[in-house]
């Protein structure tokens, strides 16, 4: 029941509280807000113009599916968080094998023992 041109002030309100937005739409009304969003999502069956405007365009119409989408960035923000540290760890254990430090034994079982423990530690569940 709200006119499209009040969803966009809202959103552009709450952005200048410094809030982030999200918002789902699903037709030509709704293309105001969309653009002002910080991240726009269309369903399924949305217009052919809020399917466009939107960054996610999810493939049903329950909106349950922004609980799985939700629940994905922050997979995608511990796969980014873990791949860094397997890098640092490596790179540093190559470094000390290169300057003599450590034995071929000795950094083949650090490697292996680091990626079991952050292979361990990924997968606790993404619901805290």
């Amino acid at each position: 029941g709200i006119l499209p041109e009040d969803k966009a002030s809202y959103i552009e309100s709450l952005k200048k509280e410094g809030n982030t937005v999200v918002m789902v739409g699903d037709g030509i009304n709704d293309t105001p807000a969309l653009s002002m969003a910080d991240v726009s999502i269309s369903l399924q069956d949305s217009s052919d113009i809020a399917r466009e405007l939107a960054d996610i365009t999810l493939v049903s119409n329950s909106l349950n599916d922004i609980v799985a989408l939700r629940m994905i960035s922050g997979l995608f923000k511990r796969i980014h968080s873990q791949y860094r540290l397997i890098v640092g760890l490596n790179t540093s254990f190559i470094v000390l094998g290169a300057l003599g430090l450590l034995t071929p034994q000795m950094l083949a079982m650090l490697h292996n023992g680091s990626t079991f423990l952050i292979a361990s530690g990924s997968t606790r569940s993404l619901l805290h």
